[in-house]
């Protein structure tokens, strides 16, 4: 049996609670997270464990790491593995959440946009430059505009879209956190 597979993400900013819970049952079959792949995780075969997962986004500087572990750590969450400010945890069933209430589950929707939402925006100054160069000039420069718009089209309006879910995703908690 191969040992180590892909799972790929719905998209953490639009199906966050579906992948934690698709690497739950993962996990009560044996496989489990090793690491962030591309739009995905890396899983490897091992024990079957009925685990929780949840994630969390923050910058860390390499001062910080330690604690920033440890403070999980000591609320019953094990870490897994980290990609850039993304950190993936796991714990048994009944531990207490790592985000549950209103304010702390807004901040951390907020983290996660911080980049992504420079990104998208950095993307669609672009995309409406290159827009405007591709109609006011001319000859190969408009050529060579035009093919370079429709490839930064294709990274904007995925960027833009997720932007979108994670400023809807705190919305949704204000609003269900108003009733």
């Amino acid at each position: 049996m191969k040992k180590i597979k892909y799972m790929m993400s719905g998209g953490l900013a639009f199906s966050e609670q579906q992948d934690m819970e698709k690497l739950r049952k993962k996990s009560l079959k044996g496989w489990h997270v090793k690491d962030f792949k591309f739009m995905g995780y890396g899983l490897e075969y091992g024990e079957k464990e009925d685990v929780i997962y949840s994630i969390d986004y923050r910058f860390l500087d390499e001062n910080e790491r330690e604690e920033y572990l440890d403070f999980f750590s000591a609320a019953g969450w094990r870490h897994v593995c980290s990609e850039a400010d993304m950190h993936l945890f796991k714990a048994a069933p009944n531990t207490a959440p790592i985000y549950s209430d209103k304010d702390s589950k807004i901040e951390k929707h907020h983290r996660q946009g911080k980049v992504i939402n420079g990104m998208a925006l950095g993307l669609l100054a672009f995309t409406i430059a290159l827009f405007f160069v591709s109609i006011f000039t001319t000859g190969t420069f408009q050529t060579v505009a035009k093919i370079s718009f429709f490839g930064v089209f294709v990274f904007t309006v995925p960027a833009i879209m997720t932007a979108m879910a994670i400023y809807y995703q705190k919305w949704k908690i204000k609003l269900k956190e108003a009733k």
